[in-house]
């Protein structure tokens, strides 16, 4: 399997395929590189695709000290030097959109595009907040797997994904995973959006309540698109993956 070390006793797990463009994918918290199974499949044709478990996620390393969003965007730039891709396009799900972000504002030149799958630029509905709780009163009480159950089952089509996605939620270190939904919850990078000049696209579920988020993106980055994927709720990647890789290659082709 491959890793790289970017930092000592910590390696990260990635896999790459395809070739051309870089399009790197960042997962939400208690999950890991297998929620993108369906855009290596279909984007390798076009892009290199590349996923990783961020660190104390899936197969990779992990060291005592505490995550956080800005923790995991520096743990991206020294991956990039690692593999030398000098520049790529950022794909987060969920609160993987939190690091993207972060990535974009601080690394601005090695982003060649942003795109956010469910994205918002921070927590400020009762909704989300409360499901940020949820997974943090689980990991915090002991209930891992349970919550990997769910996050398995919520993002599954067949049995297999159900699988894979399920492999990596209970490999898990929980200290870590609650710290990543903890930053998240409380990161907000609504007030540096405008310092962001790369091409940003937007993609949401029909029925997602992460939607709402569309119009705060409209105040702070104009000239950004978005793609409202029908009848889907926030599992876009996997359970609406023909929609997310089109609306994701017609983006593209025009970068």
């Amino acid at each position: 399997m491959p890793f790289t070390e970017i930092k000592p006793s910590m390696p990260l797990y990635y896999t790459i395929s395809g070739s051309g463009a870089p399009v790197v994918f960042i997962h939400p918290p208690h999950m890991g590189h297998h929620v993108f199974k369906y855009q290596h499949e279909a984007l390798s044709k076009h892009y290199q695709i590349i996923t990783y478990d961020l660190r104390g996620h899936g197969d990779s390393g992990n060291i005592d000290d505490y995550s956080t969003i800005q923790t995991h965007s520096k743990d991206l730039a020294l991956f990039l030097d690692n593999i030398e891709v000098s520049k790529a396009i950022i794909v987060g799900y969920s609160a993987g959109g939190s690091i993207a972000q972060d990535f974009a504002i601080r690394y601005p030149s090695r982003v060649k595009a942003l795109v956010l799958a469910g994205g918002f630029s921070e927590v400020s509905t009762v909704l989300l907040r409360s499901q940020f709780h949820l997974g943090m009163n689980l990991v915090q009480n002991g209930k891992s797997q349970l919550l990997s159950k769910l996050l398995a089952k919520t993002h599954k089509i067949t049995l297999e994904d159900q699988k894979l996605v399920y492999q990596d939620c209970i490999k898990a270190d929980p200290q870590t995973a609650y710290q990543f939904y903890e930053s998240s919850m409380e990161y907000k990078c609504t007030d540096y959006l405008n310092t962001i000049h790369c091409p940003v696209l937007l993609l949401y579920g029909q029925f997602s309540h992460i939607r709402s988020y569309e119009k705060l993106y409209e105040q702070y980055l104009p000239q950004m698109e978005s793609v409202l994927i029908s009848k889907a709720l926030h599992q876009l990647p996997i359970r609406k993956h023909l929609s997310f890789n089109h609306a994701l290659l017609n983006f593209l082709k025009d970068i």
